[in-house]
């Protein structure tokens, strides 16, 4: 049955807090990546049984969910239940890692229009075949025109940078625009071209070509939203819509040519050199790494850090070899998938495995990855395997890419060269040989059927169906009472002054006005999630039901500060030992509500709720008594 994305998105939006715990929310070739206000509120777990969802990552300071092809079909449904503003395009208020941040910039600078470089890169691969064939004149006009087409992309790929880099980092698009525009537009590029000296207020001017370049364009609108902020915080509301643009562009022009720009690409060049080195030593070992571990990075969310050094290598030597290794991987997943395909007794694998590993010959390898070889693990070892094997070939044999692109049966053009026909069978084989091995592997080595997720989908499909008939069901039903995890004033969940929680969207259950500041467990159980910044816990009971003890309404963004752990993540907890210790005092002054949220998140078990507001109590004082059906 065809999947709804409009509901998927709707159910998405609704498990991630709604449209106020959404700050970001953009997507790549196969992942809506949000920005989240708060990620301890998510259960993870539910949003992964979403139908449409493959699974989620945390990494890179997002919270990312893998869709497939249809990615851009949820992404605009996404987009039409949140509204994200212009200031709050590009940031958390959660602290992460530099490592993070940087992943977090170049996925959003690159991912608006990574299919359009991949399209030219293709467009160039095509007309190579087509000369090669002897089937277009170079000198006619057909030719030459849709060859400066197929270089237009690449050739102002720093204005293509500048409108989604002045996105992320809050910069007017029209002045990132500019900017960009200014270090590609011909007068500076005949400078360039007649090698004269150039200076600026008397300062030397390096000339450098930013055509193709990346780091530099992305330094200077950085650089840039500091300088516009600047204006636009100081100068007066009656001249700031023009002046503010105005200095910002004078400024920051002059300062790219002097500084910014050489610096970026001395970045750039050095980035790509340390690759090309390390490639250059052996290709073959090359070729293993890349060819046995690109998944991997995929799994994790960071193969977006390789595209700086991909995207340099074409602009400064004309192909890429990373891409030329990098394919083996993809069509050895794909092939792993094939061979489960082959091997698998269960009807609906065969169905999800067969059509994963046709997506994943055309490049998209998360539905091959997520939804069947991760699952089964043994299918992604062998996957790893060959695409090992697969690299070594291609390293072997010099393969590389001549054109940007997404590696897959349908970009095949892009490797292709007149006069280098030596490194494309190479590639043909390197990419054969992943392939074939990943199925011949994963055939031989086999794997353990795995069929509770079909269990799985089959409860969801009928969650609603039981829950509308929970009154009529005559199972086994008891009774748990619950007692606050801190002393205070108990209020209906409903009256805290958040309104994700308000709703009762992520459970049912109380707030309490703190009149200290330590928190309990409420039960016996597992201490399944404890943010870093010690704001929320998360617990399992040993009865089965799931709680959040929320401390504060938006505490996330004092980063720790004035909270204090005394349980980590999987830590088995008895009821009444200390989870938390947070200074009251330091959360009213810094203008945060001290409320401490109490819910019950998986409701599907509940068939009545009890709460005990109104009422000043003590730590462990009964606060919920909840009814549900044994299991």
């Amino acid at each position: 049955m065809a999947i709804d994305y409009q509901k998927t998105a709707k159910e998405l939006v609704k498990e991630l807090g709604g449209d106020e715990n959404i700050t970001n929310v953009t997507h790549c070739a196969t992942r809506l990546r949000f920005i989240l206000k708060d990620e301890a509120i998510v259960n993870k777990d539910k949003v992964a049984k979403i139908p449409g969802v493959i699974t989620t990552v945390q990494a890179g300071g997002q919270f990312q969910v893998v869709i497939g092809n249809h990615v851009k079909d949820a992404y605009g449904y996404v987009t039409e239940l949140v509204h994200v503003s212009g200031d709050a395009q590009g940031s958390s208020d959660r602290k992460v890692g530099v490592f993070s941040r940087i992943i977090d910039i170049i996925s959003s600078i690159f991912a608006p229009f990574l299919y359009t470089l991949a399209a030219c890169g293709i467009l160039q691969g095509i007309l190579g075949v087509l000369v090669a064939l002897n089937a277009i004149d170079t000198a006619g006009g057909t030719y030459r025109i849709l060859n400066f087409i197929s270089w237009t992309a690449f050739t102002y790929l720093p204005v293509m940078i500048a409108v989604t880099a002045s996105k992320k980092f809050n910069v007017n698009t029209y002045v990132a625009l500019v900017i960009a525009c200014a270090l590609v537009c011909p007068d500076y590029m005949s400078m360039v071209s007649s090698g004269e000296a150039i200076a600026f207020l008397g300062i030397p001017v390096q000339l450098l070509s930013y055509t193709s370049s990346v780091i530099p364009i992305i330094l200077a609108i950085w650089i840039a939203s500091y300088v516009q902020r600047f204006f636009d915080k100081y100068l007066p509301i009656v001249v700031r819509n023009l002046f503010s643009p105005m200095f910002t562009i004078v400024i920051m022009v002059p300062l790219t040519l002097l500084a910014f720009g050489p610096v970026g690409n001395t970045i750039g060049n050095a980035i790509g050199g340390i690759y090309n080195y390390l490639y250059g030593l052996s290709p073959i070992v090359a070729g293993i790494i890349v060819g046995g571990f690109w998944e991997v990075l995929v799994i994790f969310g960071v193969h977006w850090g390789i595209t700086p050094v991909t995207v340099g290598n074409y602009a400064n030597l004309g192909y890429d070899t990373f891409t030329g290794l990098q394919a083996s991987a993809v069509f050895a997943q794909a092939g792993a998938a094939l061979g489960v395909f082959f091997k698998t007794k269960d009807k609906d694998m065969k169905g999800v495995s067969l059509s994963a590993a046709i997506t994943g010959f055309f490049g998209i390898t998360e539905p091959a990855i997520y939804g069947v070889n991760l699952r089964l693990k043994k299918p992604m070892i062998c996957g790893c395997i060959a695409g090992a094997v697969g690299g070594a070939i291609g390293g072997a044999f010099n393969a590389v890419s001549w054109g940007y692109n997404m590696p897959g049966i349908a970009t095949l053009p892009a490797y292709f060269k007149s006069g280098h026909m030596n490194q494309f069978i190479g590639y043909l084989i390197s990419i054969a040989v992943a392939f074939v091995l990943g199925i011949i592997l994963t055939f031989v080595v086999g794997f353990a059927e795995d069929t509770e997720p079909e269990k799985e989908e089959t409860t969801d499909a009928q969650k609603e169906s039981q829950a509308a008939s929970a009154g009529d069901n005559e199972g086994i039903v008891r009774t748990v009472e619950f007692g606050s995890p801190v002393a205070g004033d108990v209020i209906p969940v409903t009256e805290v002054k958040d309104a994700v929680f308000a709703s009762e969207m992520m459970g049912k259950g109380v707030g309490i006005i703190p009149a200290e500041g330590k928190v309990y467990a409420p039960c016996d159980g597992t201490a399944e999630a404890v943010f870093p910044t010690g704001h929320a816990v998360g617990l399992k009971c040993s009865n089965g039901l799931e709680l959040l003890i929320h401390i504060g309404i938006d505490t996330v963004k004092l980063e720790g500060r004035g909270f204090k752990a005394h349980v980590n993540q999987g830590d088995h907890v008895k009821k009444g030992d200390l989870l938390v210790e947070f200074d009251r005092e330091l959360v009213k002054e810094n203008g945060y509500d001290p409320t401490v949220i109490f819910i019950v998140t998986a409701m599907d078990q509940i068939q009545d709720m009890e709460k005990r507001t109104g009422q000043n109590v003590k730590q462990l004082d009964t606060v919920m008594t909840v009814t549900c059906r044994e299991e």
